[in-house]
C-alpha cells in the first residue's frame, strides 16, 4: 500500500501598515509640525512623515533648520512651498497609497477653508484650528502658479479667498440669515468673530466674539457634513485655553462617516 502524505502549506497574512502623510496647513517655521513629529516619530519613525506646506520659503528655511537640530525629526519631515489653494499640486507630492491626515494652527482666513479642502478631496481627516475670520472676506486672483508677479506671501494672498471659496458656507447657514443680503450679513458675522462689539465691557465684547465664532465654525463643519462629503464633525476649545488672553481656541474635527477616525474623534468630543 501506498501511503501518501500531504502537506498543506499555510500561508500567513501579515497585516502591512500603510504609510500615513500628516499635512500640516499653512505650517510657517513649524511651532506645530515640530512637535507633533517629535511626539510622534518617537514610537512611529517608519510609518509617518510631516508634509509642511506654506507660502512663506522663509519660513520654511527656518523650520527646516529647526527640525536639523533633532535627527529623526529632520529625516521625516518634508516642507512644499504652495498656495493651499493649489490642491491638485499639493496632493501631487503625496503617493497615492499613502494615508493623509490634515491638521492646521492658526491658518488664516480662508487657508482654513483650503485645509479642509485638502481633506475633503483625499477623504480624510482633518483638526483645524482657524484665526482671522475676517481675512477670508478679502477676495484674490485663483491660485496660478505661472504668475511670477503675484506675491504669495502677502497676507492677502495667504487668507484671502479665490472664487471658488464662498461663505456663508453652508446651505444652513445660508437659510439662516437674510437670502437677499447674505453676503453682507456674514461680513458682519465675521468680523463680530474676530474681534467682538463695541463699545462694551470686555466681559460683553469675548461674548459676543466667542458666540460670532461658533457660528462661523459650526458653519465650515457644517459644509463638511454636507451630503456631497459625508463627514461626521464637532466643535471643541483648546484645553487650559485662556479666553481673555486670546479668543480663538475653537478646534474643528471632522472625519469621513464610518471611518476609524470618526470613532475615535466621537471619544474625544464625550470625554
Amino acid at each position: 500500500s501506498s501511503s501518501s502524505s500531504s502537506s498543506s502549506s499555510s500561508s500567513t497574512t501579515v497585516a502591512v501598515r500603510r504609510r500615513t502623510t500628516i499635512i500640516d496647513a499653512g505650517s510657517g517655521a513649524g511651532n506645530l509640525a515640530i512637535p507633533l513629529a517629535a511626539c510622534l516619530l518617537e514610537t512611529m519613525e517608519d510609518e509617518i512623515e510631516i508634509l509642511a506646506i506654506d507660502t512663506n520659503e522663509f519660513a520654511l528655511q527656518r523650520l527646516s533648520e529647526r527640525a536639523e537640530t533633532m535627527p529623526i525629526v529632520g529625516k521625516n519631515i518634508r516642507t512644499l512651498a504652495a498656495d493651499l489653494a493649489d490642491v491638485n499640486s499639493i496632493l501631487g507630492h503625496i503617493p497615492s497609497e499613502n494615508d493623509v491626515v490634515v491638521v492646521s494652527l492658526h491658518a488664516c482666513g480662508a487657508a482654513s477653508d483650503y485645509a479642509m479642502n485638502l481633506a475633503h478631496v483625499r477623504d480624510a481627516p482633518f483638526v483645524v484650528c482657524p484665526c482671522c475670520t475676517a481675512k477670508s472676506l478679502t477676495k484674490r486672483e485663483d491660485s496660478t502658479r505661472n504668475d511670477t508677479t503675484k506675491n504669495n506671501n502677502a497676507s492677502f494672498q495667504r487668507s484671502g479667498a479665490t472664487s471658488e471659496i464662498t461663505y456663508p458656507r453652508s446651505k444652513w447657514l445660508n437659510d439662516v440669515l437674510n437670502s437677499n443680503d447674505a453676503d453682507a450679513e456674514y461680513a458682519i458675522l465675521a468680523k463680530v468673530a474676530d474681534v467682538g462689539l463695541g463699545p462694551q465691557t470686555p466681559s460683553q465684547q469675548r461674548g459676543h466674539q466667542r458666540r460670532a465664532k461658533h457660528i462661523v465654525e459650526l458653519d465650515r463643519l457644517a459644509y463638511s457634513s454636507s451630503r456631497e462629503y459625508g463627514y461626521e464633525t464637532g466643535l471643541v476649545r483648546v484645553r487650559r485655553h485662556d479666553p481673555t488672553v486670546y479668543g480663538k481656541g475653537e478646534m474643528l474635527l471632522g472625519a469621513k462617516g464610518g471611518s476609524v477616525a470618526a470613532g475615535g474623534f466621537c471619544g474625544l468630543l464625550f470625554e
